[in-house]
């Protein structure tokens, strides 16, 4: 007998960073999971599109304000929600910390423990924890220490913010003058290049116009691999694609199942999952001359995570009714579906908002 689906109509989730990239995909997958299911936005910029595309939104402050877990505490008690989704970067370390206390207010809250989340969120720590496991992180080291790194392996090398991600600061150097001005940059990092096998077998190998179009660093060939797991540790499902970007957003995706990368990549999650990582986790690396090399994790959802909702890989869907309901593993994980015959190309949108809602959020 197949057991009948929860209907998560008049579920109601929180979704912080309502406006950015990943709260806006988010959203979308809520919407197809249940166009009834309730959402409150929160920001702190009024400017948002969340707060205003949300059946409620509310700002709260900067995550580095004394007083934000507890506006937050307040934020969630007074719309009643069950689940609090993260949507930005910076509030993950201090959502896992405050994770004890908002679950003991009733609310779940969709991201892993400190330390895992440390782990991802320091790139030079994530090269330090793969690399001992025998894992093929890129070799990442504080900006300090480049030249030895690239006596070592090397140019071109990338210089990267420390906790950066969506490509932001992003740069590539082929030589110690171009390094130089990075140097004394205490929040920055350098790694080892990454670049596809491909760019390496072209004319005059990874040269400064393999890396760069029209002066924009070139985002071609990225594999995208997010793996979900439930809020007890458990397995859910794996969504890979490789992806083309401009500034950091992925604007054209196509799912591929890769062998290789998928069973490395679940063995790299596994062993944050064994110490305590819960929920979603995103890796992102390349298929280089020397096999698959990861350069950056995110334990959260993705800016795409709308787009393989939509192909039939709802993420956030699958969270919800494993921590909501403790719907059968196997039916959850059934309902996870990675297509290959479809792509999706991307492009800008809008929404229209009421004049009054947008002035009594400024007030």
């Amino acid at each position: 007998m197949v057991e009948k689906r929860r209907d998560l109509a008049g579920v109601r989730v929180a979704v912080s960073g309502a406006g950015g990239g990943v709260g806006q995909a988010v959203f979308r997958a809520l919407r197809l999971a249940s166009p009834d299911l309730w959402i409150l936005g929160l920001d702190m910029n009024p400017r948002s599109v969340g707060l205003y595309t949300a059946e409620a939104g509310t700002l709260v402050p900067p995550c580095t304000a004394p007083d934000y877990v507890e506006r937050l505490l307040a934020a969630l008690r007074t719309a009643r929600v069950s689940v609090l989704i993260p949507g930005s970067d910076p509030e993950l370390a201090v959502l896992a910390r405050a994770r004890e206390e908002i679950e003991a207010s009733g609310v779940q809250v969709i991201v892993g423990a400190p330390d895992p989340v440390d782990v991802c969120r320091d790139k030079r720590l994530s090269s330090q924890f793969f690399r001992e496991l025998g894992f093929p992180f890129v070799r990442t080291v504080p900006v300090a220490e480049a030249v030895s790194l690239a006596d070592e392996v090397g140019y071109p090398l990338v210089v990267k913010p420390l906790g950066g991600s969506a490509s932001r600061g992003v740069a590539v150097v082929f030589s110690h003058a171009e390094l130089e001005p990075y140097l004394t940059r205490s929040d920055y990092i350098a790694q080892e290049a990454a670049f596809p096998a491909v760019w390496a077998r072209e004319a005059g190998g990874i040269m400064s116009d393999s890396v760069h179009r029209g002066g924009a660093l070139r985002q071609e060939e990225e594999i995208s691999i997010q793996v979900v797991y439930d809020h007890l540790g458990q397995h859910l499902g794996t969504f890979t694609s490789v992806n083309r970007l401009q500034v950091g957003i992925p604007m054209f995706v196509d799912p591929q199942r890769i062998p290789q990368v998928e069973s490395l990549v679940e063995e790299m999650a596994d062993a944050l999952r064994d110490h305590g990582l819960t929920g979603p986790c995103n890796f992102q690396c390349r298929l280089t001359e020397d096999g698959p090399k990861v350069f950056e994790i995110n334990p959260r959802f993705t800016g795409i995570t709308g787009v393989r909702a939509a192909m039939g890989f709802n993420a956030v869907e699958a969270v919800l009714r494993r921590v909501l309901f403790d719907e059968p593993l196997d039916a959850v994980r059934d309902s996870l579906i990675q297509p290959t015959d479809q792509l999706s190309i991307r492009y800008m949108d809008e929404a229209i908002v009421p004049r009054r809602r947008f002035e009594e959020m400024n007030a």
